[in-house]
């Protein structure tokens, strides 16, 4: 019998549910998952080894953990650069509408994605829902603070691979193009019979399309016919050229034996495949294509004076905190529509898209609005030493942590393995029956296992000092850099400083940004301290709170 004062501590369960919560819903708990497997290229995919074999590896994680597998997301080949693939998407709809599951399982964490701070910051949405990113091979503890940092490291790391990796492969690629020989898919007409084998091995043929294609050129060459009256000519010959696309078939001068390609731009280099045309008629047919009516010029989409189309957004009067939620988890109609662009007189405007309160704005005006918002996170040069000093101190400081889980799990991993010698001493003296030996014994080696993928996954400061000089170089001159970049680097540019875009005011005539990449974030209040805006040593005063920044270190992209 309970005494009165200990009943009078019990609280009333309808109380409870006026209790404040945090935001973030605890991990669900229900032992289910969904399994994703994912591979990066068609020939991985045909091949099918790799995606067998993260399916295998998955289903034993879940047999020796207890997990229920409802359904698997698999057998796609698509890039894990960005998060805009269609598997993906789907899985992320699945969890998010279905309760009842608490884990997307991977084999790696770099199969879930490689875009760095988004994949970190899609982590983060997921767990506010109760689902939990879990790696196979990375197991690592993402319910404390320091497993989170671990497992945003991986995919910073995954993201920093993937820059390398495209930086090798465009140097190739440019070397190949300025050697004649062409990188991309085949052109409309054309064959190539050595498909899957380095460029310079290549081997084009003019197919039964480019047979009809030619006497394309040629009926354009003549000047007498309109594009439509040729397109159907060509088709009632058994042509699958579409007229959209015939226009700019023709302005390709692939086809008279030259190699043209957006990675060398502006120039033009003879190439090593057959000509389906000589130079005279692709001439000829060019001119005439010069007197066709305005309608049949290809679209561009890379417009040099709206680099910020699609990237600012125009912010709703009554929406004063933009909602942080990803694309894929975003619902239709989400905050902030998207501006787009068009040219009036000459003059470019960037427009929101809709009806409802339109927003239009002089494009030079919001490039420079932009351009002074860059300008917050330079430095001056005489300060670099310091500047990077206090940025590599903090990251190494958040590091700490992973170091002290590393050293732990190499003593962990000594005691298994004096565990396993002592536990196979006793067996072959006699002191063990072989029905515990072998239970013991698999449950070391399982732990000794998962120790040493764990350990696996260890940081090399050189790379984290690569990633901060980087991160110095860019921030050195960073409003200048685009300015001077020509559309591609300004769009990559302006991705990595704001990897949520930016968001455009009309009635204060201001642009915002949700979230900054976190190297670059504390510049401004360091630059503050090194210039001497307070009295004492800021270095050493509170050098903890000053560089309070969210969970998650963005990558330093190549820019």
């Amino acid at each position: 019998m309970k005494s009165s004062k200990e009943q009078s501590k019990k609280i009333n369960p309808s109380l409870k549910t006026f209790g404040k919560g945090s935001g973030i819903k605890p991990i669900r708990s229900t032992k289910n998952c969904v399994i994703y497997t994912r591979v990066s290229s068609k020939e991985q995919a045909d091949n099918n080894t790799s995606l067998e074999s993260q399916k295998r590896l998955c289903e034993e994680y879940c047999h020796n953990n207890g997990l229920s597998i409802k359904t698997f997301f698999c057998g796609t080949y698509e890039s894990a650069k960005g998060d805009e693939r269609k598997e993906f998407k789907k899985m992320l709809e699945y969890v998010r509408k279905n309760k009842s599951i608490d884990t997307i399982l991977v084999y790696s964490y770099d199969r879930f994605s490689r875009s760095g701070s988004n994949a970190a910051f899609l982590s983060q949405e997921l767990q506010k829902i109760g689902v939990k990113v879990n790696a196979v091979s990375q197991q690592i503890d993402t319910s404390s603070p320091s497993g989170r940092l671990h497992r945003d490291m991986l995919y910073l790391f995954s993201q920093f691979d993937n820059e390398l990796r495209k930086d090798k492969i465009i140097t190739g690629m440019i070397e190949n193009l300025r050697k004649g020989y062409w990188v991309s898919q085949a052109p409309f007409g054309y064959t190539n019979l050595n498909r899957k084998e380095k460029a310079k091995n290549h081997k084009y043929e003019i197919n039964e399309q480019g047979v009809l294609l030619r006497e394309g050129f040629k009926l354009k060459a003549e000047g007498k016919l309109t594009n439509k009256e040729i397109v159907i000519i060509l088709k009632k010959k058994g042509s699958k050229i579409h007229y959209k696309s015939f226009i700019r078939i023709i302005c390709n001068p692939f086809y008279c034996g030259y190699i043209p390609h957006s990675l060398i731009p502006g120039e033009i280099i003879r190439g090593s495949q057959p000509a389906l045309i000589s130079e005279a008629v692709f001439l000829a047919a060019n001119g005439a294509a010069g007197a066709e009516p305005r309608r049949n010029i290809p679209k561009r989409y890379k417009i040099e004076n709206l680099p910020l189309k699609t990237f600012a957004k125009a912010e709703a009067i009554e929406d004063s905190v933009p909602i942080r939620v990803p694309r894929a988890l975003e619902a239709p109609g989400g905050n902030g529509r998207e501006l787009t662009g068009y040219i009036k007189k000459g003059i470019y405007y960037y427009k929101s898209r809709g009806r409802e309160n339109p927003v239009n704005v002089n494009a030079d005006h919001l490039n420079g609005l932009f351009t002074n918002e860059l300008r917050k996170y330079e430095y001056d040069k005489k300060y670099l030493s310091k500047l990077k000093s206090e940025i590599s101190r903090f990251v190494h400081e958040q590091l700490k942590e992973i170091t002290l889980d590393q050293v732990q799990k190499k003593k962990q991993l000594t005691e298994l393995n004096n565990k396993i010698e002592k536990l196979e001493e006793r067996f072959v003296t006699g002191d063990l029956l072989k029905e515990l030996f072998d239970k013991y014994k698999f449950k070391f080696e399982l732990e000794k296992k998962e120790l040493s993928e764990n350990l696996k996954t260890q940081f090399e400061s050189s790379n984290l000092e690569k990633i901060i000089e980087k991160i110095m170089v860019t921030a050195g001159n960073l409003s200048e850099r685009w300015l001077s970049g020509d559309y591609d680097e300004k769009r990559k540019l302006q991705s990595v400083i704001f990897p949520e875009g930016i968001f455009y005011n009309k009635q204060k005539d201001t642009v915002r940004t949700v979230r900054v990449n976190t190297l670059f974030a504390p510049i401004p209040r360091l630059m503050g301290f090194i210039e001497g805006r307070e009295k004492s040593n800021p270095m050493k005063k509170n050098s903890k709170s000053r560089l309070v920044v969210p969970a998650g270190i963005e990558p330093a992209s190549k820019v």
